[in-house]
């Protein structure tokens, strides 16, 4: 008689200690992969600068795959950065275009993403999803680099990471806020209310960081 073996679903122990495992891996990968992007960065400028419009392009593909390699690393979740945009509670004077993020180990960019559209509605509250590769990170920065009316701001920032939001209640550091009024500095970023925002000045861009909980 032939015996089946049926295969069922593998041990909570082996998914634990894979995902300790592969945790591991990616923190002790993520300081020599930021010191490789940043040299990349570096030679792509030279190049450029040299007018080297081909040596710079081969660079950038180099930069696009390594950045790949990261993303393509397996994860135990859907990590993903999400920001809300803001219209000035429905004023609709104020609000952001496009943003850049990145994420800092020790103060060093391991991870960026730039000039991602953030759609924009004078009524309705906005956000957009950046999904991030799974890795070890302390610091999330996010620059605005396109404003409504010249008068740019955010809602609320969120990272999650293992399915919760550990960007709430960070401490955040800002460039600028509009008329160094409390009720629109960084904390708003981080409150978990949708309806409080961070304003930067008036015809100014600007960046927040974000520190990220363990």
């Amino acid at each position: 008689m032939l015996v089946q073996i049926s295969i069922g679903a593998e041990p909570a122990e082996l998914l634990s200690v894979r995902a300790n495992y592969q945790k591991q891996i990616r923190a002790a990968n993520a300081p020599i992969n930021a010191r490789y992007l940043e040299y990349l960065e570096n030679l792509k400028k030279q190049l450029g600068g040299k007018g080297d419009v081909e040596g710079a392009l081969a660079v950038q593909k180099e930069i696009e795959s390594i950045s790949g390699l990261q993303s393509a690393q397996p994860s135990a979740g859907s990590d993903k950065i999400v920001i809300w945009n803001q219209n000035n509670n429905g004023k609709g004077d104020r609000g952001t275009k496009k943003v850049s993020v990145s994420l800092l180990v020790g103060g060093r960019e391991v991870w960026s993403k730039r000039f991602v559209k953030i759609d924009w509605d004078a009524i309705k509250e906005t956000k957009v999803e950046i999904p991030v590769p799974t890795m070890s990170s302390d610091t999330l920065r996010v620059e605005i680099t396109d404003t409504v009316n010249g008068k740019g701001g955010l809602s609320e920032v969120e990272f999650i990471r293992g399915g919760r939001n550990v960007a709430l209640a960070g401490e955040v550091k800002v460039s600028a806020f509009w008329e160094k009024d409390p009720k629109h500095a960084g904390a708003m970023l981080t409150d978990g209310v949708s309806t409080t925002f961070w304003l930067l000045p008036d015809g100014q861009e600007g960046w927040a960081e974000i520190t990220l909980k363990p």
